[in-house]
């Protein structure tokens, strides 16, 4: 694609890719490279050649996350259970009573 046409045909993206046409042809009755059909022949935009060898990568290219334990804050069992009491008490206030709930 040295010669960057904006559409190609299946034999030109086999030559690109280096794949055999049969597999070109293949891919598009998967869905896996997408093509329009025009009568009895297929065309492929250039940019459905990029998005199909992106698609393909065997190793996505993520930047690993980095995580600071400073960052997480950490709780006892006695505080997280006096923060549910607390969000309790303040939804009864708000909204009454739960049904079949002991009021205070």
């Amino acid at each position: 694609m040295t010669d960057a046409k904006p559409i190609l045909t299946p034999d030109e993206v086999a030559e690109y890719l280096r794949l055999a046409p049969d597999t070109v042809y293949r891919y598009i009755r998967q869905g896996k490279l997408v093509a329009s059909r025009l009568g009895r022949q297929y065309r492929v935009t250039r940019e459905s050649v990029e998005l199909f060898l992106v698609n393909s990568e065997t190793a996505r290219r993520v930047e690993p996350v980095r995580v600071v334990a400073e960052e997480i804050p950490v709780y006892s069992l006695s505080e997280l259970l006096e923060g549910l009491t607390e969000d309790n008490r303040h939804e009864e206030t708000q909204m009454g009573p739960a049904v079949g709930a002991e009021v205070w």
